[in-house]
This record gives structure tokens, sequence and C-alpha cells, in this order.
């Protein structure tokens, strides 16, 4: 029987990585072409023909609708190869993957995962299976098509933990008073601190308490204490606080909406 990648035309590297992932894991677009390429010359012995990166683009993203991944499947044709590192580097949604393998297999497209599946592909030609072109790799195939659709729903609950790892550092940098992005709230300006993380130097925004603003929200939470509704507030504000004359009623019901407040009562 016909070794699938005996017919060869382009060998292209798909890359991917989201600002999370290199931020949190380390997983950088160079890392991956050295993995690829290393991969394509000692399996056939030739040069990736083309690169197709999506930098900064989150695995959720379908892949059709990610710029370089779609210019890829467009210049795709038959006997084509297509090698990734790994399954999250295509997609982290399984639904997306069940999508866009018929699209491959379609397109007589043979797709490797240089990391994880290594010498065998994990996608091979629609038209060749139907030949019977692919017979003594079919059983092997098959087992790593179910293998791939294990490991994206891996990779889709992966994305869910870095996500929620995310958010809770956001939220550990907001509970310590740094700023997570915005501008500050009122009773609070920015202040620029630098602190090192491993070996290098950040920068983060402290949220420093603005006196003059501090005493403005004391007198609406003493106000709001007594009863009084936001009109009320907003004008003893202004009659209060010099510079507060056009204080709003609106601006009143953020404050005291706002979770953090910053005052001490």
């Amino acid at each position: 029987m016909s070794n699938p990648t005996k017919q060869i035309n382009n060998i292209y590297g798909y890359c991917r990585v989201s600002t999370i992932e290199q931020a949190e894991n380390g997983i950088s677009i160079e890392t991956q072409k050295k993995l690829i390429s290393e991969f394509v010359k000692n399996k056939f012995n030739k040069d990736v023909t083309e690169w197709f990166i999506d930098a900064g683009v989150s695995g959720t993203v379908p892949i059709m609708e990610r710029e370089q991944c779609r210019a890829m499947t467009d210049v795709m044709d038959e006997h084509d190869i297509v090698v990734a590192t790994r399954i999250d580097r295509l997609s982290r949604s399984c639904n997306d993957l069940l999508k866009t393998i018929p699209h491959f297999e379609g397109c007589g497209v043979i797709l490797y995962l240089c990391e994880q599946f290594n010498d065998m592909p994990v996608v091979y030609p629609k038209e060749d299976k139907e030949k019977g072109l692919a017979a003594k790799y079919d059983m092997n195939i098959l087992v790593n098509q179910i293998m791939l659709m294990v490991l994206s729903a891996v990779a889709e609950m992966e994305f869910i933990n870095i996500k929620k790892k995310f958010a809770e550092g956001k939220i550990a940098w907001a509970e310590r008073g740094y700023s997570i992005g915005g501008a500050p709230p009122f009773g609070f300006e920015f202040k620029e601190e630098k602190f090192k993380y491993g070996k290098r130097l950040k920068r983060r925004k402290k949220l420093i308490e603005v006196p003059e603003e501090q005493a403005v929200i004391r007198t609406i939470i003493a106000c709001d204490k007594r009863g009084l509704g936001a009109r009320r507030i907003a004008k003893q504000v202004a009659n209060t606080h010099a510079g507060y004359e056009n204080f709003k009623p609106n601006k009143v019901v953020k404050i005291l909406n706002r979770k953090f407040q910053g005052v001490g009562t």
C-alpha cells in the first residue's frame, strides 16, 4: 500500500500564541517554528514551504476566522502537508475542530501534530481513504483522531483554567490596591510602582487616595446613611465642598454602587 506522505507538494507550518499563554507558559512562536522545522527536516528531508503565524490570537477564535489560518486554507491543495506542534495551537474548541477536520480532508491535506503524534498523521485526504490507498494507516489514523478529540477537550479545559488563573491574578492585584485596567475610580489616582518579577523589572499602577475626593465620598456615605436620595446628596456635596458645585446625582449613584469605596467609616 502507498505511504500517505509519498507524494508531497507543499509543507506549511502553522503557529499560534495568545498573549495570555505567552505570559503564563512561555509558548513562543520561535519555539514552535524550531520544533516544526526539525520535524519536517527529519521526516521528509525538506524545509517548510511557507509559514502561517497567528500571534496574539486566542485558541477559542474559530480556525476559519483567524487571518493567517484562513490564508493557509486558501492555498492548501491536494497532497499538501500542514504541521503544527500541538492540537491547542490549532484550536481549543472541540466543536470548531470537528468542523475543520472534514475541510482538511476534503482539500486532500495531511495534518501532523509533531509534539503529540509525531510519526502518524491525524488527518488524511478523504479521497485517498475512499480509494483504499491508506488501508494500512486507517486504524492508526482512526485511533489518532479519537485521541485528537480527547486532547481537544483537554485543551478546552486548559483554556478555561488559564482564564480562571488570569482572572484570579487580576483580583489579587486589585485587592492589593493596584490597577487592573481603566481609569482610576473617583477618590483615587494612579502612582506607578516598579517591582521585580523573576529577573524582569515590571511596572504596576497603585491606587492612591486623593484626600479632597475622599472627603466628598465620606459626605456621600454619611448622607446615604441618613436616607437622603441622590439629588439631595449631590446638592449637599455642592454646598459643602468647593469646586463640586456641578456634582451630578448619577455620580452619587455610581459611588454608592461601587463595591470598593476605599473609605473607612
